[in-house]
């Protein structure tokens, strides 16, 4: 299955991305949940938390049976309700229908190269490690991937959702070239670019031809569903493994190849310090989303990206265990320096106190001065 680019060289209207966090998933991001509101808080738990709390399982059947992992949804949802009766976080339980979200996390497109996707009841799944040696990764071609068991399994998924729910909604998480290439080769894919470009290059225009294919065939089948998708997120969450004249090189070329392929283009550049690369992302376009951690500089980020949906990337021990003057000074500075951005809380665990969640958000009620339940988002669950 194949599809024309989405919005190649097409005119471009901007149009804002959001991330949300499936429950117990990975970051994706979609475009519908524009509001008013100057600020979001988006709290992400980890399975374990579930798993002390409503007993989840994300095993195989979890990840390949879309009306059990809709159940689970559900339960997941009521679960958090509980946990957080004022601030909702799951919303209405009975209105989670079956999709996308979160079928394998981060696993899809390497397991497209043939790395098989290991499941397991209390974490999310991964890919088994095969690396690519020298000569594989210079013989390296797209694979035949319509025909594998991942993609042939995903579309007999997407078959059952249509059939049962209408139009097939939800998002897959779909990496980045580089974070790619680093599942095919390892740590060596950094030492290519300084002894071995060509190489390098081969990995990475595979990978990003591969993805591109893989992300145009699932978008065409949503789309005949009735569910369109324009928009891609690149992830870039080992980017600080190399320095700004190495992503500029091979980095860089596919971002910007992403980025023309797709109307609608953002990065995700994880939790870690975005000042290196900060201009080289403004100058692809005018990115639609971007991400990063608090010790990014924040006043050059709102001055590069003025438009853009910034997200900032906590990690719980910026949040948990932090006196409360601690965690109020942080927000002041984001709202001082951003003014309207979202805040992503990563990776909450079992051992999480729930006290400290629903203090920060009555933190960032009173910094942003709204209410408190003006700062959960939509919940997202297909």
């Amino acid at each position: 299955m194949s599809a024309a680019p989405t919005g190649a060289r097409a005119a471009r209207d901007f149009a804002p991305i959001f991330p949300y966090v499936p429950m117990a998933g990975a970051l994706v991001w979609n475009r519908v949940q524009e509001d008013p509101s100057p600020v979001k808080v988006h709290p992400s738990f980890s399975p374990d938390w579930f798993a002390a709390r409503m007993g989840l399982d994300m095993s195989e059947k979890w990840h390949q049976d879309p009306r059990y992992r809709r159940d689970s949804f559900r339960a997941m949802a009521a679960a958090l309700n509980r946990e957080f009766p004022r601030l909702h976080l799951g919303g209405d339980p009975s209105t989670i229908r079956g999709g996308l979200s979160q079928i394998a996390n981060c696993a899809p497109v390497a397991a497209l190269f043939g790395q098989e996707v290991l499941y397991s009841r209390g974490a999310w799944p991964d890919n088994a490690p095969h690396r690519l040696d020298d000569a594989a990764a210079e013989s390296l071609e797209v694979p035949d991937f319509e025909s594998g068991r991942f993609f042939t399994d995903l579309m007999r998924q997407m078959d059952a959702i249509e059939r049962a729910w209408g139009p097939i909604e939800g998002e897959l998480n779909y990496q980045g070239i580089l974070n790619t290439a680093f599942r095919l080769r390892g740590e060596q894919i950094f030492m290519d670019m300084v002894y071995a470009p060509e190489r390098a290059h081969r990995v990475l225009d595979v990978a990003c031809r591969t993805t591109m294919k893989f992300v145009d065939a699932v978008y065409a089948r949503q789309a005949a569903s009735g569910a369109s998708r324009d928009y891609f997120v690149t992830s870039n969450c080992v980017v600080n493994m190399i320095a700004e004249e190495h992503y500029r090189e091979f980095v860089m070329p596919y971002d910007r190849r992403l980025s023309d392929h797709y109307a609608h283009f953002g990065v995700h550049n994880c939790g870690w310090n975005v000042n290196a690369y900060a201009r080289p992302y403004s100058e692809i376009r005018e990115l639609e989303y971007l991400d990063f951690g608090l010790s990014s500089d924040l006043p050059l980020l709102r001055k590069l990206f003025p438009r853009t949906v910034l997200t900032v990337i906590l990690n719980p021990d910026d949040v948990i265990g932090r006196p409360p003057t601690e965690v109020r000074a942080s927000l002041r500075k984001l709202r001082e320096s951003l003014g309207s951005c979202r805040i992503l809380i990563g990776s909450l665990d079992g051992r999480t106190p729930s006290a400290e969640v629903d203090a920060f958000f009555d933190a960032a009620a009173s910094v942003w001065n709204v209410p408190v339940e003006q700062l959960v988002p939509p919940p997202h669950f297909g």
